[in-house]
């Protein structure tokens, strides 16, 4: 079968996640093969709302937090040099959120309208304490900086939460990474893994619907269809595809500038007058056509906080399949049974706010050979099932930096 050459990391998918570590190989010297089967944000990385809600989210997982604030923290720069490099802007606002929350539930001092976050502010599970300085927003101030914004109780305002244009991110990456040296095959389906010693060795490659592309690394970073690698294999690494659905409104002139992101609905204002408003969560759904009754729900939903939204033109509709996995943290990490495949995918409804996070410890751990910079519980080993054999996880101490 005819080579297409020889590269010290293959990167298979071309998302955002795959776009990112890309990238990050790239700034760092390495040569890349950037593979994927249709176009690069084809799936759900096109489909997703931009949002890098690192604290709205609510993560329970105390590692999976800390990688959203660290991802997020991350945005700023990295859309400056990827302007740069490539000249696209990646929409990138930073206005803040605005939650919807009943101010008698916050457990916290207010303080001339100012929440100070230095501890913690809980409700329920929502904790707040990445130092940022929240406000209270009540009926009087929305009127004054959303007018449209209908809210009895208020809403809770995070100024430091940011969202983009998820499709402009991917692209800006992409090119980004082929401007530094890296290759991009698209339209190339990978069929299977290439291995030293027929099926028990060290991954050497991959091979493709065009040829053979043969690397030292290789990174899984298709989303729900690293598991078809995998179970080649003879393993089988669970997800749990769901597939959410979205609406573009276009308004006579702006109705909001802050996103809103309530209890099942978010409301994103996009430029050139546009909202976006999403998501229905689908488990275990994995077709992408918009059902007609996603839109009344979303418009309904929607109506709460923005009465007059059903009096805008509704541009279009769309879906995508998040990728979930059943204890809701992404795969990142060395695949510990087969020598020189990485894992990065999983990361279900965050692949956004994580991707600038994943691409640069992905890329440090591949360089420095040490896993262990990347949290134990992201291990692939996790769940990794194989006939007859347990794999065993490998610890180890986080690296933020």
């Amino acid at each position: 079968m005819r080579s297409n050459g020889h590269y010290d990391a293959t990167v298979v998918g071309a998302g955002v996640i795959g776009a990112s570590i890309a990238y990050e190989l790239s700034v760092k010297g390495m040569k890349v093969a950037l593979v994927e089967k249709n176009q690069p944000a084809s799936g759900s990385s096109g489909a997703a709302g931009g949002m890098l809600a690192a604290e709205s989210e609510h993560f329970v997982n105390d590692d999976l937090r800390k990688l959203a604030l660290y991802s997020r923290s991350l945005y700023n720069e990295l859309t400056e040099q990827l302007y740069e490099l490539t000249g696209i802007h990646c929409g990138l606002r930073s206005e803040g959120f605005l939650l919807p929350m009943d101010k008698s539930d916050l457990n916290t001092n207010y303080t001339n309208g100012l929440l100070r976050t230095a501890d913690k502010i809980d409700k329920g599970n929502h904790d707040y304490s990445s130092g940022v300085s929240l406000e209270w927003w009540d009926k009087q101030r929305l009127a004054l900086e959303e007018p449209y914004i209908h809210a009895e109780q208020g809403m809770l305002y995070n100024p430091a939460e940011q969202q983009l244009i998820p499709s402009l991110l991917n692209e800006a990456l992409v090119v980004a990474a082929v401007h530094l040296g890296a290759t991009l095959y698209r339209q190339n389906e990978v069929t299977r893994l290439l291995r030293e010693h027929g099926e028990y060795g060290r991954v050497t490659g991959i091979v493709t619907e065009q040829g053979v592309l043969y690397g030292e690394h290789v990174i899984l970073s298709s989303g729900i269809g690293s598991g078809r690698l995998v179970e080649n294999e003879g393993y089988r690494l669970p997800f749990l595809p769901v597939k959410g659905e979205l609406l573009e409104i276009r308004t006579p002139s702006c109705w909001l500038n802050h996103t809103i992101y309530g209890d099942q609905i978010y409301i994103i204002p996009k430029q050139g007058n546009r909202i976006w408003v999403g998501a229905t969560s689908k488990p275990g759904r994995t077709d992408t056509w918009v059902e007609a009754g996603a839109v009344p729900e979303l418009l309904f939903k929607a109506k709460q906080y923005i009465p007059s939204i059903i009096e805008g033109e509704l541009v279009r509709c769309w879906a995508g399949v998040r990728p979930g996995t059943p204890d809701e943290l992404p795969y990142l990490g060395q695949f510990t049974p087969i020598p020189g495949l990485w894992m990065a995918c999983g990361h279900y409804r965050n692949g956004i706010l994580l991707s600038a996070g994943t691409g640069r410890i992905i890329a440090d751990a591949v360089i420095s050979g040490q896993s262990s910079i990347i949290p134990a519980g992201f291990s692939p080993d996790r769940t990794l099932q194989q006939l007859g054999v347990q794999a065993q996880t490998e610890g180890g101490t986080p690296v933020w930096n």
